[in-house]
């Protein structure tokens, strides 16, 4: 049974720094029969009916210094964002692009409630302590509304544990983040994903593999942080009791190290045949390179974030035969041209800033998602408040949004289930192209069977 929203809050910080663990509570919800909708075309999409919405925040209880309509109560409504735009992982600067161009976009269509959309948008470098200024610099000097795709696990974390400290209740939607400690409600109410869930993935390549090599050797590399240990130790769960083992297992320092070259050299040597890499932005691409120039010939799982056409084209030759997930059209992939999802981002996006390369580019498509989730999510709440905001997030039914694969089925509930991606189709990388692979599958099962979804 979920505690009580005041109890929640006490525990909230100690739950920060001491665990990372996915706490997922069931708690008993009720469940009635709202209607919703989120707009058509131009204004984020749309839900069926959905449940009445979630309590997951109740801010007379939470938030000592609740300031709900902050950064919404203008002609515009103020939303902040804090992602890499120099260094290594400049690559989801791309993301910003995305979201800047659907707000341009819905903008001209209205806004929201009559309101405009405005994005302030600061880079981190990926540094998780400038994330954590970034976002004090957002809500206390800006005044945003609320926070969305923010890129990276533990820049996350550190957002998260800077609002806890300051007992600020600031939605922190959609991060770029599939960690599975971001779906905890319970705990934190303030926060959720906008990426699928890392361990799904995990639990994905695991199915795969016990369907089409049993008795797999495999290897691991992952980055030594929270987004690596995710895929790892969701990946380990899901092969307990199968003849698939793990011989190696490499980690490196994306802060420190560009290119996992030893680590390759490492594992190359370990009579792998499977390679789960968990790994992300460009020492994706020069691990793959590495394993190409090593002789070493596994198959290989790249994670979704690193699955966008820039990063593969670094990638080049070396990427050919690895598979992937996804759950989004890819903008770049002719065979996704006849979406009309697609061709609205074409064409609209066009209009809107997007130079014809960023018309191509996975990361700004997904920056496009992002701002058609949260359009969609703000006309769906009955007020721009900022709890009405999150108790809406974690209650919606069978919304569609973006460039999402047909079949998608984006449904939340606070309660029992936080995460709205819960498919995933696979692709293989095949003549410079992503290539689907079988039906859209439902994966939350088994992910759930780990405490993780």
């Amino acid at each position: 049974m979920r505690s009580a929203p005041h109890q929640r809050a006490h525990r909230r910080a100690p739950w920060l720094v001491a665990s990372l663990a996915v706490v997922l509570a069931v708690v008993a919800g009720a469940c009635g029969g709202r209607s919703e909708s989120g707009g058509g075309s131009g204004e984020g999409g749309s839900s069926t009916t959905a449940p009445e919405a979630t309590q997951v925040v109740d801010p007379a209880a939470d938030c000592p210094n609740y300031a709900g309509t902050t950064g919404a109560d203008g002609a515009t409504i103020k939303i902040g964002n804090t992602l890499p735009q120099s260094g290594t992982f400049k690559v989801f600067e791309k993301v910003k692009v995305g979201i800047n161009a659907y707000f341009q976009f819905a903008n001209a269509g209205g806004g929201v409630q009559g309101k405009q959309l405005e994005l302030i948008s600061l880079d981190d470098a990926y540094l998780p302590e400038r994330s954590r200024a970034n976002a004090e610099t957002l809500t206390q000097t800006d005044g945003v509304f609320a926070l969305l795709g923010n890129v990276g696990t533990e820049n996350n974390k550190q957002i998260q544990q800077y609002f806890a400290e300051t007992q600020q209740c600031v939605p922190n939607l959609a991060v770029a983040t599939g960690f599975p400690g971001f779906g905890d409600p319970a705990n934190d109410p303030w926060i959720i994903n906008g990426l699928p869930n890392y361990g799904l993935e995990s639990v994905a390549f695991a199915d795969y593999l016990k369907q089409n090599k049993p008795q797999a050797k495999v290897a691991l590399l992952s980055q030594n942080d929270s987004f690596g240990e995710s895929y790892v130790s969701a990946f380990k769960q899901a092969i307990a009791g199968t003849e698939i083992t793990v011989v190696g297992e490499q980690t490196f320092d994306p802060r420190s190290e560009s290119n996992p070259q030893g680590q390759v050299t490492s594992l190359a040597s370990s009579g792998a045949d499977a390679l789960l890499l968990g790994v992300t932005s460009v020492p994706c691409p020069t691990a793959l390179r590495s394993i190409k120039d090593s002789g070493w010939n596994p198959l290989i799982y790249v994670t979704l974030t690193c699955s966008s056409k820039i990063l593969m084209d670094v990638a080049g030759d070396a990427a050919e035969g690895t598979i992937s997930t996804r759950a989004t059209y890819d903008p770049s992939d002719p065979d996704s041209a006849a979406q009309p999802s697609v061709q609205e981002f074409k064409t609209e996006g066009a209009k809107y800033g997007l130079a014809p390369e960023d018309l191509d580019d996975l990361n700004v498509a997904a920056g496009w998602n992002l701002g058609a989730y949260l359009v969609q999510l703000l006309k769906a709440s009955p007020q721009l408040d900022r709890a009405a905001v999150m108790n809406t997030a974690y209650s919606q039914t069978g919304v569609t949004f973006g460039m999402n694969l047909d079949g998608i089925d984006w449904t939340t509930n606070g309660a029992e289930d936080p995460f709205g991606y819960e498919q995933l189709q696979f692709v293989t990388r095949t003549g410079g192209k992503w290539v689907p692979q079988g039906e859209l599958t439902n994966y939350s099962a088994q992910l759930s069977e780990q405490g993780g979804g």
